[in-house]
Order: C-alpha cells, then structure tokens, then sequence
C-alpha cells in the first residue's frame, strides 16, 4: 500500500509546489503593476508653478493691490494691520499676490535647454511695445536724414 502511495505523494508535492510558485509570480507581478501605477500617477500629479503667468494675472494682481495693498497683510477684528497672527485682509487675493511673486520669479529663471515652461515678458508685455515703436522707420528718419545729410548724402 505505502509503495502505491508514494507516486500520488510526490504528485501531490509537485502540484503545491507549482502552485506555490504561480502564487509567487501573480504577487510579483500585481507589486510590479502597483509600483508602475504609483510612478506614473506621481509624475501626472507634477505641477508646473510657472503656469498661468499671463496678463489676466497681472491685471488681477493689480486690481487686488489697488483695493488692498498688501491682501496677505494680517488684520485684527477691528480690520487693522497686526505683526502677529490674524485674518487675511483678502485670502483669493493673497493667493493673486502669491502667484504673481512666483511669476516674477519665473520670469528670472534660465531655461536655456527648454527645461521649464516660463514667460518671459511676464509684467512687461506692454514694455516691448514700446521699445519696438522707436525701432520703426518713423522713428528712425529723422535721425537717419540729419546724419546723411551731415555726411554730405543729402541734398
């Protein structure tokens, strides 16, 4: 009887054994998925601080700063400026002033190699404006008469 025995015995050893090891490899494999998805998922949640930095936000800023100076200055109850702890004169307003410094931080950042999202005319759009208008032929003709004419060009 034990002689007949010791076939299925070793079949049955083999068969844990097999299932054991596939046991093994699913748990292997559903880390591996997990470790996957957690990276992916971490670098989709990345956020570019340097996003939004257009005219809609320094108009915004600028609104802000007109009506409350400084919108993260701390106020009593009686709505005067304390130096420690109290209630933000205006908190969507600070966030404003928060991203705005930001951008004016970005907008100094050195991104030779495309290594960040960044505007650089970021509060000075209007400025290139103006220095392009004294670049014009208009601008440049009466200057450039009198110096040709100095020359012994003009007429």
């Amino acid at each position: 009887a034990q002689a007949a025995e010791r076939p299925q015995l070793a079949l049955r050893h083999l068969r844990a054994a097999a299932q054991n090891s596939r046991r093994r490899a699913m748990k292997f494999a559903a880390a591996g998925l997990a470790l996957v998805l957690a990276v992916v998922c971490a670098s989709a949640l990345k956020q570019d601080p340097c996003a939004g930095c257009d005219e809609g936000l320094a108009l915004a800023y600028q609104g802000c700063a007109r009506e409350y100076g400084n919108p993260c200055a701390e106020t009593d109850e009686a709505g005067l400026v304390i130096s420690g702890a109290g209630t933000k004169k205006d908190v969507s307003c600070c966030l404003k002033k928060e991203k705005h410094d930001r951008c004016l931080t970005c907008k100094s950042m050195d991104c030779e190699f495309k290594t960040c999202n960044v505007n650089k005319l970021y509060y000075s759009e209007r400025q290139t404006v103006m220095v392009d208008k004294t670049k014009t032929k208009e601008a440049y003709s009466e200057h450039d008469a009198a110096a040709m004419k100095a020359a012994g060009w003009g007429f």
